[in-house]
């Protein structure tokens, strides 16, 4: 009999999916960047008033009345609006909508990973291009390459900095494909470049519910473009992509925006309080825009991230990336945390002997 294996896909044999959960409630996920500053209040005052008997019925299919209310937000129509379940759906439907076997996707690099991911996926070709040694972009290469599709992501994870926004705004206004712009950190640092993504013919603007407004359990992402853009999109994407809870909770969260400014402000206030104690420590610590630090590690990084797991605190090893050898980076989160990771790396450090 013809092993499963085998009955594969070929173009997936090498396909490898990242993972970034680690399902343990005792752990302390510093390793996501979720929101670790509590439940957003728009839950509880949903689940409230939400008709749970209700939950045979299937949800909106486009997710209309979220749809309207971003639209609101954001000062645009709903028909320049499309949702996901998170924004990695919304990275795979744009990935599925725009390549063909064989076409370009050209991003930065280091960059999120799932890009790629979503590219290959789909039969697409990956193609990177390294930042400069402070992490800067520079759109020349990018350009150059002349891909279908193109992924920035503003303010950039894993190395946290703003990209100039010339530089972003030239990939924007030149590149011949379909660029994304994914701002799922801009929350943490007041970036917002949708006039600009709406000037271009061809942008994608993905914004999240997972970060700042801390909904990353309930899987809730949209973006915005221009309405024959989102037309394309909607072509491809599967009806019924978030659940009638969620989008009930994200049409609240949306409207106050009181507990998501809480949250920015005490992000700030925790990077401050852990960036000179992790420089005590020996670690060099670069500047943030984001809701996380990267930092060069005294002692070899991935060597670290495993000694710290069995001490039951999880950050993110970076070592696979270019540029980021002995690289880590760690979700801002509420002192008491901070504190036991400092307290462990102090054990595990050169800093701590």
């Amino acid at each position: 009999m013809t092993s499963i294996g085998e009955l594969r896909r070929r173009t997936i044999g090498k396909l490898t999916r990242p993972s970034y959960s680690i399902h343990s409630k005792d752990m302390i996920l510093l390793n996501d960047n979720a929101n670790l500053f509590g439940v957003n209040p728009a839950v509880d005052e949903v689940a409230k008033e939400f008709d749970f008997s209700r939950l045979w019925a299937y949800p909106s299919e486009n997710s209309d009345g979220l749809r309207a209310r971003i639209a609101s937000q954001f000062s645009i129509s709903p028909e320049e609006v499309i949702i996901g379940n998170g924004s990695d759906d919304i990275l795979d439907i744009t990935s599925r909508c725009f390549l063909d076997p064989g076409d370009a996707m050209c991003s930065p690099s280091p960059t999120f990973g799932m890009y790629k991911f979503y590219a290959r996926l789909n039969l697409g070709r990956v193609c990177e291009k390294i930042l400069l040694e402070d992490f800067s972009l520079d759109p020349d290469p990018i350009l150059q390459e002349k891909a279908k599709l193109n992924a920035i992501c503003q303010p950039n994870n894993p190395t946290a900095n703003l990209f100039d926004r010339s530089a972003v705004k030239k990939i924007l206004a030149g590149a011949d494909g379909v660029t994304i712009l994914d701002e799922a950190y801009g929350d943490f640092c007041g970036s917002n470049m949708l006039s600009d993504a709406m000037n271009s013919e061809r942008t994608i603007d993905i914004r999240t519910f997972s970060k700042a407004y801390g909904l990353a359990g309930l899987r809730v992402g949209f973006a915005i473009s221009r309405k024959d853009v989102v037309h394309e999109l909607r072509r491809v994407r599967t009806p019924f992509g978030v659940n009638s809870f969620s989008e009930a909770v994200a049409m609240k969260a949306i409207e106050d925006k009181a507990w998501v400014n809480e949250v920015l402000a005490k992000v700030k206030s925790e990077a401050a309080y852990l960036k000179p104690r992790l420089e005590k420590l020996g670690f060099k610590v670069y500047p943030t825009s984001c809701n996380f630090l990267l930092c060069k590690s005294p002692v070899p990084g991935s060597d670290l991230v495993g000694a710290l797991k069995t001490e039951g605190v999880a950050i993110r090893d970076c070592n696979m990336f270019p540029l980021l050898e002995n690289h880590v980076r760690i979700t801002l989160a509420p002192r008491p945390m901070l504190d036991v990771l400092l307290d462990k790396l102090e054990k595990l450090t050169l800093g701590g002997k």
